[in-house]
Formats: structure tokens, sequence, C-alpha cells
């Protein structure tokens, strides 16, 4: 009679594991996915370095046009010579996208726009990097500066 009655209660919490089983895979199975994820790409610019005379201000720009329509989701900003209090600027067309005035350089953190939100570029759109700066010690270089461009594709539905 003990053994009838371990029998029974092994064999129903086999039935409930198994059932609990079953119900996760008919979940897995029957429920709709979540939105589609999508994959960061990046793209790197790049400021050559020039001479700036004593006293003098330079601005200096480069460009990259995306292949296809994106948005801009971040950018990660590095300068050359951070103690010149250079101002750098990601643009398009006549707006900002994203800016680092004069401040304290080092360590600069990648940025990035709020979650599901981007800044759209069309295919055949430059994107510019704007480089300023003003020259208060003696005659120099201005080093350059780098950003790397996050950015997805539009993925229109």
């Amino acid at each position: 009679m003990l053994d009838r009655a371990l029998m029974n209660r092994r064999d129903i919490a086999i039935l409930l594991l198994s059932s609990a089983l079953l119900g996760v895979a008919a979940f897995r199975l029957l429920a709709t996915p979540g939105p589609e994820t999508r994959r960061i790409s990046v793209e790197a610019v790049e400021i050559k370095t020039a001479p700036i005379k004593s006293g003098g201000s330079s601005e200096q720009q480069t460009s990259w046009t995306p292949p296809d329509d994106v948005f801009i989701v971040g950018w990660a900003p590095d300068v050359g010579a951070p103690s010149s209090l250079p101002e750098l600027h990601l643009l398009s067309g006549n707006t900002t996208i994203f800016s680092a005035h004069p401040a304290p350089f080092e360590n600069l953190k990648p940025t990035f726009l709020p979650s599901g939100t981007g800044f759209l570029i069309r295919k055949g759109e430059p994107l510019r990097l704007q480089l300023r700066m003003k020259n208060s010690g003696p005659d120099g270089e201005t080093h350059g500066a780098r950003a790397l461009i996050y950015f997805h594709p539009v993925v229109w539905r």
C-alpha cells in the first residue's frame, strides 16, 4: 500500500512537470515574435592634422555619405588637441546632430540619441564632421579629430 501511494505521487509530479514543459513549448511556438532587433553599423570619419599659426584659428571638415537611407543614433568623438578648447560638430546641412563644445575633451564617451529615435539621413546626403579651434599658443598643428558614427539602415514597413 505504501508503494502505491509513492507511485501515485511520483506519477502526479511527472504529469505536472510534463504538462508545464508542454505548455512552455506551446507558448513559444504560438507567441507572436517581438520587434526585430536592428544591427548598429559604425563608420569612422577623420579630419587630418593641419598647421595652425599662433593666434590663428582653423576650421576643418570632412564628410561621409551613407550608402543608403540611415538613422544616425550616436557618435564617439575624439579630438587630437584637447587643450586648445576645440569645437567638434556632426552636421547634416545646417542641422547640428551632435556637438562637443570647448570643454574637457579627455575621456569623452560615446553619446546616443534616446532609444527608438534617430536622425534620418537620406542616401546621397553628406554628413559633415567639423572641427573649429583657436591657437593661443605657439605655431603648431591641429592634430585633427575623429568620430565614430553609429547608424542603422532605414527599414520601411
